[in-house]
């Protein structure tokens, strides 16, 4: 009798294990392909661009878009935290120093390669040496326009404090600049643009992709800002990271091609003048590629600002997991 309930037991138990894979292999194939919203957080910087190109629509293969244009860096950071981004374009040494804190995201793309500009309304400055003992504007402390300054104030052969910094807002300075209280400054595409047009004494002393190559070789490319990714977005819905991608890298190449459609789009988004953004887009250099394509470019930059500064890059550079497997 006693076999009789054992054999029993052990059949009725190999049923319920048997259920149970069952229901979870039912689960895994139920799950759905694409979320129900996407949310994708930028600042008002050529990166985003493409985002209104894609995004206007309000959907991707049936989820819903949301665009949030943030203001500070701050306020980026704290909404990754609290799970509430699944995309969120970033300065790469931003993201690394995030990644350096455990937080769960990884690079699924870079997309800005150089955009930034010494722009002066001093004849006597044409190097990085001239501006000693003088005072330059760059954009927020610890941004890419930030940490770049600092890296070419020790490549010539200066310390910090040589050049007197002082941090403003990168519309604010421009427009201090366009209106002639500003001589020296660090600023990004469009504004770059925007104060030549707008002041006829400025103009650009130093193109920072020209001298990264300078010192990092030919074919050295300045990446300065990506997109990462919520890691348990990306687990859960593989499909929906793969189509972003896709859309994503099509609207890029778009606004490289076409800068007077787009330009509309900065008009109407950004408040950027038309003949602004299709004129900067010469000197912007917008392109799309994966976290692992880009990879080698990111670790030699990040590499750079450990050196100046681990802090830059939260202490250390961060490991291959960093990169979003393509």
């Amino acid at each position: 009798m006693w076999k009789i309930r054992i054999a029993t037991l052990l059949a009725l138990f190999a049923f319920l294990l048997a259920a149970g894979c069952g229901q979870g292999s039912s689960k895994k194939q139920d799950s759905p392909a694409m979320p129900e919203k996407i949310v994708i957080q930028a600042p008002l910087a050529p990166p985003t661009t493409p985002l209104f190109k894609f995004a206007k629509d309000g959907a991707l293969n049936g989820a819903k878009l949301e665009l949030i244009i943030y203001k500070s860096v701050e306020e980026a950071t704290t909404r990754i935290a609290k799970g509430e981004a699944d995309f969120t374009v970033l300065p790469l040494n931003v993201a690394a120093k995030l990644y350096n804190k455990q937080v769960d995201i990884s690079l699924a793309n870079v997309s800005t390669w150089g955009i930034l500009y010494l722009l002066t309304t001093d004849s006597q400055v044409s190097s990085w040496q001239d501006l000693k003992g003088k005072e330059l504007y760059v954009g927020a402390q610890g941004s890419s326009p930030d940490v770049l300054t600092q890296y070419f104030i020790s490549k010539n052969g200066m310390k910090a404090g040589d050049i007197k910094l002082a941090y403003l807002t990168s519309p604010e300075i421009a427009q201090l600049m366009i209106n002639g209280l500003v001589k020296n400054a660090v600023l990004p595409e469009p504004q770059a643009t925007q104060v030549i047009m707008n002041n006829s004494q400025a103009r650009v002393a130093r193109d920072f992709f020209a001298d990264w190559q300078a010192f990092e070789g030919k074919d050295a490319r300045l990446p300065q800002a990506g997109m990462v990714v919520r890691n348990e977005f990306a687990a859960s819905y593989p499909k929906a990271v793969s189509e972003f991608q896709n859309a994503y890298k099509g609207a890029v190449e778009w606004t490289a091609a076409n800068p007077t459609d787009a330009a509309a789009l900065a008009a109407a988004n950004m408040n950027i003048p038309a003949p602004v953004f299709i004129k900067s887009m010469e000197k912007t250099r917008l392109f799309f590629a994966t976290g692992t394509e880009a990879s080698g470019d990111v670790k030699t930059y990040l590499s750079r600002l450990l050196d100046i500064s681990p802090d830059m890059v939260g202490g250390k550079l961060p490991d291959e997991k960093f990169f979003l497997a393509d």
